[in-house]
């Protein structure tokens, strides 16, 4: 019967974090500071180096929200076309529950095709781990009749943590205006779980978009003006999402609206409205995002907030030695947040 009560338990974990993401991949509204996650191509991209900390709490009005916790880093190496990444991350699923950590390390190669276009491809391998976090969970034998709970519980703790390891693949074709992604996560479908283990499924996220720039009104050097719409298309198994955004500049600020679970494809799923708001600061990025539930669960939820700190070197030379200003840069237009 305990063991029945604790197998109970852990389903009902499984289930939330299923809502939340299949295949528990985190989902980031501001996924352009989280880039190095969501394409390995992005390693090196625009900057000689970079190290980004982001925070994501989803569903903050339930008694233990989502967190989502991630270090990330990665450097070009000068006079080559290659650079590296790394990503470390913790997913926590509500009080105590579900936990995973991960650790990610990318390799990504960047090369012109013609004089107006450019080419990053990445590869990434994923170390993860889960996890059933037993402290902050009450069993039936520590409540007493007057509610007083007893320091430990006779249940047993029938999930070991468990490891897998997780290979992607990323491509990112771009000019000085547009930019279009695809990534391909989970290539080996690696078996994951506890007392029983599924493979987790192919996840393809493809992503695009186009700057267009406006004229400032600013007499000061370096100051920029534009609008830029972008789609984001995550597919995995049976589920599909679309996500349509606007994101703005005007240095130093940036601003961002998208609307997470575009209803095309005829899916019943949860439905949000995310806003963005950055700021530059030479070598300082700051960010902060607040999700709106407009239909499903995260409406009542209470959305979502992440805050994200960015410092990068960046490097506006060309992309080859040598060659004019007028040439395709490294500094890829793609939004900072």
């Amino acid at each position: 019967m305990r063991i029945g009560l604790t197998k109970l338990l852990f389903c009902l974990i499984i289930s939330l974090c299923g809502l939340r993401a299949t295949g528990q991949d985190a989902h980031f509204t501001q996924q352009y500071a989280n880039r190095l996650y969501l394409n390995p191509a992005f390693s090196g991209l625009g900057r000689d180096w970079s190290v980004a900390v982001a925070h994501r709490n989803q569903w903050p009005s339930l008694n233990g929200s989502f967190i989502t916790n991630q270090v990330s880093a990665d450097y070009r190496f000068e006079g080559t076309k290659s650079a590296i990444g790394m990503v470390l991350q913790q997913d926590r699923a509500g009080i105590g529950g579900l936990q995973k950590l991960q650790a990610a390390l990318a390799y990504a190669y960047h090369t012109r095709l013609t004089d107006n276009l450019a080419l990053a491809a990445g590869l990434q391998t994923t170390i993860a781990s889960l996890r059933v976090n037993y402290d902050n969970l009450v069993f039936g034998d520590q409540l007493s009749d007057y509610g007083q709970t007893a320091l430990t519980s006779a249940e047993a703790n029938q999930f070991d943590p468990t490891n897998y390891v997780s290979f992607a693949v990323g491509s990112i074709l771009y000019n000085n205006n547009f930019w279009a992604g695809l990534n391909v996560s989970h290539l080996n479908q690696p078996n994951y779980g506890f007392d029983e283990t599924t493979r987790l499924p192919l996840r393809f996220v493809a992503n695009a978009g186009y700057k267009f720039y406006l004229s400032t009104g600013l007499g000061r050097n370096n100051a920029e003006f534009s609008v830029s719409p972008a789609l984001n298309l995550t597919h995995q198994q049976n589920f599909s999402r679309v996500d349509l955004a606007l994101y703005t500049i005007y240095s130093p600020l940036a601003l961002g609206v998208i609307y997470k679970g575009v209803p095309v494809t005829g899916a019943d799923q949860d439905q949000s409205l995310g806003v963005i708001a950055g700021v530059s600061l030479n070598r300082l990025r700051i960010g902060f995002s607040h999700d709106v539930g407009v239909k499903g669960f995260g409406r009542q939820a209470g959305g979502a907030n992440e805050i994200s700190l960015v410092f990068e070197q960046l490097n506006l030379n060309n992309l080859f030695t040598g060659r004019r200003s007028s040439k395709i840069n490294h500094n890829i237009v793609c939004p900072a947040f």
